[in-house]
């Protein structure tokens, strides 16, 4: 017999094995483990930009005769699409914060003597440190989330260019 074949009589042995076990209804232990899936379809909308911009415009320095003084306010918004679920968002803005008062946005650019003041459409005030969400409701269908920003005058005017920009964070409810 050469060294790679296997007995004859070794295969019938298993085969017997096998009709034995079989014939006797022994089967061979299992294990039986219940299993769940669980998880959240979480409301959500999409939006129609990726990017919202509120143009000030020019404002004469007459505009902003003294300290606490501000320009018009200027609208802007962005709107919700595809929405599933979603009555209300949680929103929030990031952005550089004018130190001495942090309810405003620090510029940059050549202007001096400006910051920023942002709130929603409504009037609550949008925060550039993130801490107070504004809270935005609709019934449903499609939302449109208005913001508004204007310029403060906080010290002595220098003119030029004065922006403001941050990120804005949204939380669907």
């Amino acid at each position: 017999m050469s060294k790679n074949k296997t007995p004859r009589s070794g295969g019938r042995s298993l085969a017997m094995v096998a009709a034995i076990v079989g014939s006797t209804g022994l089967t061979p232990p299992m294990n039986k483990v219940d299993f769940e899936v669980r998880g959240t379809i979480a409301p959500s909308c999409g939006l129609t930009a990726k990017f919202i911009r509120i143009d000030l415009g020019t404002v004469s320095a007459s505009e902003l005769p003294v300290i606490g003084s501000t320009s018009p306010w200027r609208h802007a918004s962005l709107k919700g699409i595809d929405c599933i679920g979603a009555t209300r968002a949680y929103v929030t803005l990031r952005a550089p914060i004018y130190a001495p008062d942090a309810r405003y946005l620090a510029v940059s650019g050549p202007a001096v003597g400006v910051a920023v003041e942002t709130q929603s459409g409504s009037g609550q005030p949008l925060l550039p440190d993130g801490s107070r969400p504004v809270v935005f409701t609709w019934a449903g269908g499609q939302p449109e989330l208005a913001f508004r920003a204007r310029y403060v005058r906080v010290g002595s005017l220098s003119p030029g260019q004065a922006r403001a920009t941050g990120q804005i964070q949204i939380t669907w409810e």
